[in-house]
């Protein structure tokens, strides 16, 4: 089942070069404020990412299957059981309120 199709199709041109203008206006459509030293800093990032992009262009995805394990699934279906030992359990647990199990606040202490 093939169900990817981009046989060298090409959704975008890469240029060799990334000026820091070029920076600025994509941090600006990112809607990102970026100083004069953050321009400098990201633009070979950019530029090593563009030339990451550019190369995997290349690839045939033709031949890639995605997804052909999504008709499967491992998981059980999901039915209450009753558990043999309910008694034991309530009897280890510090503070139990039919029919719940208290347990202390771990998020948002202060």
């Amino acid at each position: 089942m093939k169900l990817a199709s981009f046989q060298n199709k090409r959704f975008w041109s890469a240029r060799s070069s990334l000026e820091p203008s070029d920076v600025a206006r994509l941090a600006e459509t990112a809607r990102i404020s970026l100083t004069p030293q953050q321009v400098e800093e990201f633009g070979p990032k950019i530029r090593q990412l563009v030339k990451i992009v550019s190369r995997q262009q290349q690839f045939d995805y033709g031949v890639v299957f995605f997804g052909c394990h999504t008709e499967t699934s491992n998981l059980r279906n999901d039915e209450p059981e009753i558990f043999r030992n309910r008694d034991a359990i309530i009897a280890a647990v510090p503070t139990y309120d039919e029919p719940y199990i208290k347990v202390p606040k771990v998020l948002n202490k202060e």
